[in-house]
């Protein structure tokens, strides 16, 4: 039996924003929910708070415990990114949604994991998982393709504008390697669809979050400060830069826990995959 509740409230930032927040409740007493904050996900990067509330309700159950997914900004009933946007907006948000939620527990999916590691040196975070963190080291992500993604949005072209992040990025699998025009001509049609309608909105959030990963680039030494208790995991069939930055972690950390799931792949928080749900709820639960 899943968990079945799925509340909906909002969050104010430091600066006044709202954020959206959906909390799924696992089958415990009463007692028990007050007493367990429970995990906050962030979510990725042009994508929305709906995708991961499934991973919520199935977290929720395993660990007995409240999971929070939150809109971060420019999403559903969010407040928009602000002028000044950058990572630190972003952790003053997470901070907000931590307070809020009473956790001390979080776990972050690409973007999300960036701004979870970055966060997880600065907040009270005690427990911390990431999946497929994009994160840049010693200059590992130049994002050389930016200026063209963002010539593309400033045009109205948004089929071109995804088809050159999806080959940017590769986390389309074998997809992201289509010749420029043939991923362009494949967006348009996709386009049509109600994803792809999403996506298209939310694209234009992607430019501000891109620069502030290249703006944030540092030592992986810089991380020794994340809390011992840190889950690093990456997907057997994601690109390979998400493992490689993870191992760069886990180098420096004390006593975090690497792994790589086999199979999975970078979308594997958004299914969401047992194999994923599985470890996550033996490393919150432990």
């Amino acid at each position: 039996m899943a968990a079945t509740q799925l509340s909906t409230s909002t969050v104010t930032s430091e600066d006044g924003a709202v954020l959206e927040l959906f909390t799924a409740l696992g089958r415990a007493s009463e007692q028990e929910k007050a007493a367990a904050g429970g995990v906050v996900v962030v979510h990725g990067s042009m994508v929305t708070a709906e995708l991961y509330k499934e991973l919520a309700l199935r977290l929720a159950e395993a660990l007995h415990a409240p999971v929070h997914v939150y809109n971060r900004r420019g999403r559903g009933g969010s407040s928009p990114q602000p002028a000044d946007y950058s990572l630190t907006t972003e952790i003053a948000d997470l901070a907000a949604v931590l307070e809020r939620t009473q956790t001390e527990a979080v776990f972050g999916h690409n973007y999300g994991g960036c701004i979870a590691l970055h966060a997880g040196r600065e907040l009270e975070i005690g427990r911390l998982a990431v999946y497929d963190p994009i994160i840049s080291f010693e200059g590992s992500i130049k994002a050389p393709w930016l200026r063209e993604f963002e010539e593309s949005l400033a045009a109205g072209d948004e089929e071109k504008a995804l088809a050159v992040l999806l080959r940017g990025l590769q986390t389309a699998g074998p997809v992201s390697k289509l010749p420029l025009p043939v991923l362009t001509v494949l967006n348009r049609i996709g386009s049509r669809m109600p994803i792809g309608k999403e996506l298209s909105r939310l694209l234009p959030t992607g430019p501000a979050e891109i620069r502030a990963v290249v703006a944030a680039d540092a030592e992986a030494k810089g991380f020794d400060e994340l809390p011992l208790e840190t889950l690093i995991l990456a997907g057997g069939a994601s690109p390979e830069y998400f493992a490689d930055a993870a191992q760069k972690l886990d180098g420096v950390l004390p006593a975090s826990d690497f792994d790589v799931l086999p199979k999975l792949a970078h979308d594997a928080p958004t299914r969401p995959a047992k194999a994923l749900v599985d470890r996550l709820a033996d490393f919150f639960a432990s």
